[in-house]
């Protein structure tokens, strides 16, 4: 298995006057992408612009409604992209409606031959961890898109010093990885400064060493892992009733751009260092 260094597309928004992606237009920001050694790009639409600079498109999609599946993995089929994390669902589903909802995302991947990732994500169905693991043991042909600051900020997770029990909690979810979205998470934002000296970046370490550890022993590795950094502006998601989502700090303290490129090295270096231990082992 191999990381690929993906990027989510929302991330060259609002980019700091002091960022290498300031001010540019789609298409040079892509050929930046490019430059600095992405290979793939997860977003909502503009695939052919990805496609056109030389990138991999990856698709995004949120799914409300057993119905909508799968037109949308039969559109995302016909665009040729290379997978789709979904977000599914608003996390007021029973049960009973989670597995509507799943069932209707495993059929149309099964019609459409697509690949559809359900995102980790809250406001979504899989916002509690134990509810999504309730569903793997229901429909364990699922795959998941690993944003792991949505559950370890949204849990606080190391509450009472539990993080490591807390972790082993994930495993079902890490062994139907199919991709990553990556940033560092505290106990209060799901996403803040790299600090490598931080207790929390030093958590999210752990679980992404935890979770291609899983994912490696699982019987269906991918040879090809999409690791994308999520790292979004400061103004990101303001909807109708004008209320953003302060993702970042404004102004920005930190170069998003330079970031995602530590993000995207550090999950390569994290796979190096598990298939390190592994080959220790065996010999």
């Amino acid at each position: 298995m191999i990381i690929r260094r993906d990027i989510c597309l929302g991330g060259l928004a609002g980019l700091s006057p002091t960022s290498p992606g300031y001010g540019l237009d789609r298409a040079e920001g892509l050929a930046r992408l490019a430059e600095h050694g992405f290979a793939g790009v997860v977003a909502w639409d503009s695939w052919d612009a990805i496609r056109a600079a030389g990138l991999v498109p990856c698709g995004m999609g949120r799914v409300l409604d057993p119905a909508e599946a799968l037109p949308l993995a039969r559109r995302h089929a016909d665009a040729g992209l290379d997978f789709t994390t979904l977000h599914v669902g608003t996390g007021f589903e029973s049960d009973a409606g989670m597995d509507r909802l799943a069932a209707a995302v495993l059929e149309a991947r099964a019609i459409s031959g697509h690949a559809l990732h359900i995102e980790t994500h809250r406001a979504t169905m899989t916002q509690d961890i134990r509810r999504t693991c309730d569903l793997v043991a229901r429909f364990p042909a699922l795959s998941f898109t690993l944003d792991f600051s949505h559950w370890y900020t949204g849990h606080e997770m190391t509450y009472g010093g539990e993080y490591a029990a807390r972790l082993a909690q994930c495993d079902p979810v890490f062994a139907r990885t199919g991709s990553l979205q990556l940033r560092i998470g505290t106990t209060g934002a799901i996403q803040r400064l790299l600090d490598p000296s931080s207790a929390h970046h030093a958590d999210h370490c752990t679980a992404l060493d935890r979770c291609l550890a899983v994912r490696l022993a699982a019987p269906d590795p991918p040879q090809v892992l999409s690791a994308a950094p999520e790292l979004l502006p400061a103004m990101m998601g303001e909807g109708a009733d004008a209320r953003p989502i302060h993702y970042a700090e404004e102004p920005e303290r930190s170069d998003r751009f330079a970031e995602a490129i530590a993000l995207a090295s550090l999950a390569q270096q994290r796979l190096a260092a598990v298939l390190g231990k592994e080959e220790e082992k065996q010999a």
